[in-house]
C-alpha cells in the first residue's frame, strides 16, 4: 500500500463519522460484515491500482482509502460480495486506471453506479424510500467531514449549495408537503457532499458548479417522487450532473464568442 498523502488522510478523517454511523446502525454482526468488505474492497482497490502501475511504469494514484470508505459508507446494508467485487473493480479500472490513476468522476460514484444497474434489487440503494423514516443522524454526520474538505479545499461548496436550492425548488414544485425532509433522506447529505460536490466530478468555475449543484438536488426529488420503485436517487443524479459539468463549464465560453 502507498503511503497516504495530506489529502487521502483528511478525506479519510472527513469519513469517518459517517461510517461510525453506518457501524453503530449495524450492530454487532453487520458492523463486522461491513468492515470486513471495507477491507476487501481497499485490497481489490490497491490490486487494479498497483496492476496498471506496474503496466504503465507510473507511481499509484492517491484516494484509495477514501474511495473504498465512501463505497462502503454509503451502503445501506450488507451486500453480496461477489457484487460488490464487480462494483469496486468497474469503479476502479474505468474511474481511475485507465486515466492514468487521477479520477474524472468519483470512483465510488462509478462503483456505485454500475452495482445499480447491474444489481438494481442488491441492497446497494433504498427502496420505498419515501416510506422511510429520515435519517438525521447520518445527516448531521456528513457535516464536520464536509466543514474539514471545504477548509482543505477538497469539497466544491458552491455545488453543495446550489444542490440544496434545487431540491427546494423541486420540492415546492411537487408540492409534496413536507419537501425539507429530501434534505437527511437516504444518502442526500453525504451523496451531495461527497460525491457531487467532489473536485473529480464538479464543474470548475462558480456560476457553473452553482447550476451543477442545482441540477443534481433537482433531478433528486424528481427521481424519488417518479420512479414506482422510488429509490434513493443521489447516485443517478450525481453520476447525471457529474457528465453534464463540462458542458456547463462551457456556458460562459459560448457567451463570450455570441456577444
Amino acid at each position: 500500500m502507498t503511503r497516504p498523502g495530506r489529502g487521502d488522510v483528511l478525506s479519510s478523517l472527513a469519513l469517518l463519522p459517517i461510517l461510525a454511523v453506518r457501524l453503530h446502525a449495524d450492530g454487532g454482526n453487520g458492523a463486522g460484515q461491513r468492515l470486513a468488505l471495507f477491507a476487501l474492497v481497499l485490497m481489490i482497490a490497491h490490486g487494479w491500482a498497483a496492476l496498471f502501475a506496474y503496466h504503465t511504469k507510473r507511481p499509484i494514484g492517491p484516494g484509495l482509502i477514501p474511495y473504498a470508505l465512501l463505497f462502503v459508507a454509503l451502503l445501506p446494508g450488507p451486500v453480496a460480495w461477489g457484487g460488490a467485487v464487480l462494483a469496486i473493480s468497474f469503479g476502479s479500472v474505468f474511474g481511475r486506471e485507465v486515466f492514468g490513476g487521477k479520477a474524472i468522476l468519483p470512483p465510488a460514484l462509478i462503483a456505485l453506479a454500475f452495482a445499480l444497474f447491474s444489481f438494481p434489487k442488491g441492497n446497494f440503494e433504498v427502496l420505498g424510500l419515501l416510506s422511510q423514516p429520515p435519517d438525521l443522524v447520518f445527516a448531521l454526520s456528513c457535516l464536520p467531514g464536509a466543514a474539514l474538505l471545504a477548509w482543505y479545499g477538497g469539497l466544491a461548496w458552491q455545488v453543495a449549495a446550489g444542490a440544496v436550492l434545487g431540491t427546494v425548488a423541486a420540492g415546492l414544485a411537487t408540492g409534496h408537503p413536507a419537501w425539507w425532509t429530501h434534505l437527511w433522506m437516504g444518502t442526500y447529505a453525504a451523496g451531495i457532499l461527497f460525491l457531487a460536490a467532489a473536485p473529480e466530478g464538479s464543474a470548475k468555475t462558480q456560476g457553473a458548479r452553482w447550476l451543477h449543484g442545482a441540477i443534481i438536488g433537482a433531478l433528486v426529488v424528481l427521481i424519488r417522487f417518479t420512479n414506482p420503485e422510488q429509490p434513493d436517487g443521489v447516485v443517478f443524479a450525481a453520476l447525471l450532473g457529474g457528465l453534464f459539468a463540462p458542458l456547463l463549464d462551457r456556458i460562459p465560453v459560448w457567451r463570450r464568442t455570441r456577444a
